[in-house]
């Protein structure tokens, strides 16, 4: 649980990093680039994010995938 609430205090970040990552470095073919990025983003503010990436990828995922479908509002 305690995973839980630190992910969804960390959204708004994950979704700013998301966007700003995208808008530097935009279109397809460097995802794996871009998702490494925001790892290594969020691991120098919080050594133990490493405990929980393999959630927070999968959020990433989800994410990116709607905001390809629906479209990236700035």
């Amino acid at each position: 649980m305690q995973n839980l609430v630190l992910i969804v205090q960390l959204l708004p970040l994950i979704i700013t990093l998301i966007k700003t990552i995208e808008e530097a470095i935009p279109g397809a073919g460097a995802g794996e680039a871009k998702l490494t990025a925001v790892r290594e983003i969020l691991e120098v503010g919080n050594d133990s994010i490493g405990e929980i990436w393999p959630q927070i990828s999968k959020i990433i995922s989800s994410l990116v995938a709607i905001f390809n479908k629906v479209g990236w509002a700035k």
